[in-house]
C-alpha cells in the first residue's frame, strides 16, 4: 500500500500526475502544466517537479522546452536515471540521436533497484534510436537484450518482431 503525500509539493505533483495520466486532451495537459507551476513557486529547486514539467511539456508537443525543463532535472538530481532517461527521450524527439544515445546509457548505467520500472522504457528507447540511426542489427540487439531483461515486456516483443522478419527474408 503507498502512503499518501502530505508534503504540498508533491501533492501537486501527484494531482499533476494524475491530470497528465487520465487523458490525452489538451485540458488534462494544460491543468497538469498549472499545477506542476505551483509545485515549482512553491520549491523551484525540486528535480522531480522539472522532471514532470519536462513531460507535461513534451505532451504539449514542445520538445524544446521539455528539453530545457529536463536540463534543469538533470543538473538538480544528476545521479537519477530517469532524468537521463527523459533526456535521451527528449533529444531523440530532436534527432539528436547521438546525444540521445549518450543519455540513455548514462541512464543505464544509473539504474538502481528502485528503478527497475525503468529498465523496459531504457531498451525500448535505444532501440529505437538505433532504428532512427538506420542500425537495424544494433536495434534488434538491443531490443533482444531488452526482452531477455524483461521477459513480460509486449511492447519490445513488438518492436524486435519486424526486425527478425526483415532478417528472415
Amino acid at each position: 500500500m503507498r502512503r499518501r503525500a502530505t508534503d504540498p509539493v508533491e501533492l501537486q505533483l501527484e494531482r499533476a500526475r494524475q491530470l497528465l495520466g487520465g487523458s490525452d486532451s489538451l485540458n488534462a495537459v494544460e491543468a497538469a502544466n498549472q499545477v506542476v507551476n505551483v509545485a515549482l513557486r512553491l520549491q523551484p529547486h525540486h528535480a522531480g517537479a522539472w522532471l514532470l514539467k519536462c513531460q507535461v511539456l513534451s505532451a504539449h508537443g514542445d520538445d524544446l522546452a521539455a528539453l530545457a525543463a529536463v536540463e534543469v532535472a538533470v543538473r538538480r538530481a544528476p545521479r537519477r536515471a530517469e532524468s537521463h532517461y527523459w533526456r535521451g527521450a527528449i533529444l531523440a524527439d530532436l534527432a539528436r540521436y547521438p546525444e540521445a544515445l549518450t543519455a540513455i546509457e548514462r541512464a543505464f548505467a544509473l539504474v538502481g533497484a528502485s528503478d527497475a520500472w525503468l529498465v523496459e522504457d531504457l531498451y525500448y528507447e535505444k532501440g529505437l534510436i538505433y532504428e532512427h540511426l538506420g542500425d537495424r542489427e544494433r536495434a534488434r540487439q538491443v531490443f533482444t537484450d531488452g526482452v531477455n531483461a524483461c521477459p513480460s515486456s509486449l511492447i519490445l516483443r513488438e518492436a524486435l518482431e519486424p526486425i527478425l522478419r526483415a532478417n528472415v527474408r
